[in-house]
């Protein structure tokens, strides 16, 4: 029996060993590390893990051509009442995103506030030379990585990469897609809108309180009875949106 324990407690501290090994690149001691915050936690507390961010233009009015999207940084260490540097750099093979035509060039060197827990990294997007062709749409890439410093080494490997997606039209939300709140049907812009006139709170591309609990499926009801008394168009090609699909106006 004690040698079956014995096995057992080994076999743990290795499989243990293996999953830390997947998440850290490097072991904890000596500088501070570095990192892209890399989830969110949702409403009911459980964390989601992303490595990329929308900078969508297409919830935004018209007047709107440049935004500033916020990129959260942190590090896991003891931390410095002093200004401390870290390095960000461009990946040319999967960035499709052009320095001056859809975003502002970034600097390589960046700079950590003392006291801080977190900080902000601020990347400009502009708006006017990207397609708001919904039916066929572009969206460019920004693929940024974290350099070693004198200050920072590297933090977790989910959090060592970040990806910025830039488009102007109503791209489908990570919320639609599984259907959290019902039969929301396929995905089309207008249906998005009328969700958004019934709660803003629908205005977001990300985490969705209405995902997690069954007050969501009033305003999947709600969506579905507006669509069958009111005719809305498909610009694209004139057909009528339904909860279903598009469907020739009789």
């Amino acid at each position: 029996m004690k040698k079956l324990l014995y096995i057992l407690c080994v076999f743990q501290f290795v499989y243990l060993l293996g999953a830390c090994e997947q998440d850290i690149d490097f072991p904890y001691e000596g500088k501070d590390r570095i990192q892209f915050q890399h989830y969110s936690t949702d409403w009911n507390g459980v964390r989601h893990y992303t490595d990329s961010i929308m900078a969508s233009f297409g919830l935004e009015p018209d007047s709107i051509l440049i935004d500033t999207i916020k990129v959260v940084m942190e590090y896991l260490g003891t931390g410095s009442d002093e200004e401390r540097t870290y390095y960000i750099s461009v990946i040319p093979d999967s960035t499709t995103a052009v320095a001056g035509v859809h975003y502002e060039a970034i600097e390589h060197k960046q700079i950590f506030r003392p006291n801080e827990l977190t900080d902000t990294l601020r990347i400009v997007v502009y708006r006017e030379n990207l397609s708001d062709d919904y039916t066929n749409p572009e969206t460019m890439r920004l693929d940024l990585q974290l350099e070693v410093s004198d200050d920072f080494d590297l933090g977790l490997r989910g959090g060592l990469k970040k990806r910025i997606l830039i488009n102007n039209f109503m791209s489908e939300p990570v919320w639609w897609e599984d259907n959290y709140l019902g039969t929301l049907g396929f995905f089309h812009p207008e249906k998005w809108k009328i969700l958004i006139s019934f709660d803003e709170a629908f205005a977001t591309y990300g985490d969705l309180k209405y995902e997690y609990n069954n007050e969501g499926k009033t305003f999947v009801s709600q969506l579905s009875a507006y669509l069958s008394n009111f005719v809305i168009i498909d610009e694209a090609t004139g057909m009528r949106v339904t909860m279903s699909g598009l469907e020739p106006i009789e």
